[in-house]
């Protein structure tokens, strides 16, 4: 297993927002596989850090720095900088999940390797559940947003009969080399299979990071 850990300069949440949350990711990695860490990154200070943790660190290129660039398109620059063959199994960390541990990763890849070699999935995300079902909601539509349209048509009127939905989730995120060519940008397809996690604490603003104090990260060894 190959750990791709992207960590670029830039953040809309709040600045240098991978630089605040980088160590709770490195410090998680176990000695014994920090030769199999790739830092992809534009940020010089994020690069020397990672380079102190004795990780591997990929240029990531101006072009896959910022906003519009698609992970998929950062983890394709990475898997070809690393020369990864096509059955190397990725698992990308984001930085975003400070409160998960390094029995959250080996269970996701475990559940991974049995779904690989029974020929079920070559890729794997996480989920989460939702409160709200998407078919309650609608898309605005029509001038000034007056009209609403069905995300997808239907004619349900008894929850209990609305399909069962979930939230994905990068919480983990596993895939052969050659499967990703095959995903779309937010690294998933049809024959991507997902593992159930509970709601942890996904960090894209500064009060994000706060609400960790008080938070025991005990329970989430369970998934």
């Amino acid at each position: 297993m190959k750990i791709i850990i992207p960590a670029r300069f830039g953040s809309k949440g709040f600045p240098l927002k991978n630089r605040e949350l980088f160590k709770y990711t490195a410090n998680i990695i176990p000695k014994s596989r920090v030769n199999d860490v790739w830092i992809t990154t534009d940020d010089s200070i994020i690069k020397l850090t990672a380079i102190d943790y004795g990780f591997k660190v990929i240029d990531r290129p101006e072009e896959l720095a910022g906003d519009t660039a698609s992970i998929r398109d950062v983890m394709l620059h990475a898997v070809e900088q690393i020369g990864c063959s096509t059955y190397d199994v990725i698992n990308m960390l984001y930085l975003t999940y400070p409160q998960r541990t390094w029995q959250n990763v080996l269970n996701a890849y475990r559940f991974f390797m049995k779904h690989l070699d029974m020929g079920v999935t070559k890729s794997l995300l996480c989920r989460k559940e939702i409160n709200v079902s998407p078919y309650l909601y609608l898309e605005e539509s029509g001038a000034k947003g007056l009209f609403g349209r069905q995300l997808k048509k239907h004619d349900l009127y008894r929850r209990q009969d609305y399909p069962t939905c979930f939230e994905i989730s990068h919480f983990v995120s596993l895939f052969t080399a050659g499967e990703l060519y095959k995903l779309n940008n937010n690294l998933y397809n049809n024959s991507t299979i997902f593992y159930k996690i509970p709601n942890i604490i996904d960090v894209d603003y500064l009060t994000d990071l706060k609400k960790l104090d008080g938070h025991s990260d005990q329970h989430l060894d369970r998934t």
